[in-house]
């Protein structure tokens, strides 16, 4: 019986070596058995949000020579056009396109029409998850009133470099450190080549996150914008960490929120906008 099942397997042994060695009979078999592996992505694709006006931020204190012209002008003087690549994403929902500065530019625009910045959000999630984009794709979303430190898109793909992480803001935030709601705030910290990073709870509207991990937890991000004239974002990053998700930011950051009350700690950012 032995001897038979040795003979048996030598027999397979030799055909499977036969097949093998045939050229053609190899590459028949691993277009039918392996499915084809897209190249990885170069670069990480940012989709930055403007709208013509506003009033989730009309009543926002800002820095000294605050404008979005200049918050525009920092992020085309500090993105890495090697690294990555930029489309803007323009609400006209309350005026008309032609008006906005960003046609002053020769940078591709999306134009969508909602007036509102959840509305616009959930515009901006069709938009990205109609798109042929490789599922490792980094994709970072990014409002249109913040500001950069240079090297951002190393800092970027250094938090992506993490396999433990999930979500990535830039944005060191100071309430964080500040409010009584975080007096108890927990963190772990991890350490890339250029920063420390810590987990946080939850961020804004702007951050970093996989093209598969966003198609993963696309109902979540839909849920927390749907029928609100303002999206919910710190709810809905706290759901998206009670499902198990990591979100980091970088110790200082590499980015802030345009209000000096709540600017990311340790950088002088108002001459920004001198």
């Amino acid at each position: 019986m032995i001897d038979h099942i040795v003979h048996s397997i030598g027999q397979l042994i030799f055909a499977a070596r036969t097949f093998f060695d045939c050229a053609e009979c190899r590459k028949k078999f691993w277009r039918k058995n392996i499915a084809p592996v897209r190249p990885l992505p170069e670069k990480i694709e940012v989709f930055a949000r403007h709208c013509l006006s506003s009033s989730v931020s009309q009543h926002k204190k800002r820095f000294s020579g605050y404008s979005r012209e200049k918050c525009l002008e920092n992020f085309l003087q500090t993105i890495d056009r090697s690294q990555a690549n930029v489309t803007f994403i323009l609400d006209t929902g309350n005026g008309k396109a032609e008006d906005h500065f960003l046609f002053r530019t020769q940078e591709k625009i999306v134009q969508i029409r909602q007036g509102s910045e959840a509305g616009a959000f959930l515009s901006l999630l069709d938009h990205i998850s109609s798109l042929p984009l490789h599922l490792d794709t980094i994709i970072y979303i990014v409002e249109d009133d913040y500001l950069h430190r240079e090297g951002w898109v190393n800092m970027l793909l250094e938090g992506f470099s993490l396999s433990s992480v999930d979500y990535v803001t830039l944005y060191d935030h100071r309430d964080k450190y500040i409010l009584p709601m975080y007096r108890r705030l927990t963190s772990k910290i991890f350490v890339t080549p250029s920063s420390h990073w810590r987990t946080i709870p939850s961020t804004t509207q702007t951050f970093a996150v996989r093209m598969k991990t966003l198609l993963e937890d696309l109902e979540i991000h839909r849920r927390f914008s749907k029928n609100r004239e303002i999206s919910a974002d710190h709810q809905k990053f706290c759901r998206l960490m009670r499902k198990g998700r990591v979100l980091i930011s970088p110790i200082p950051g590499f980015s802030t929120h345009a209000e000096p009350e709540f600017a990311s700690p340790c950088i002088n950012w108002a001459p920004f906008f001198e």
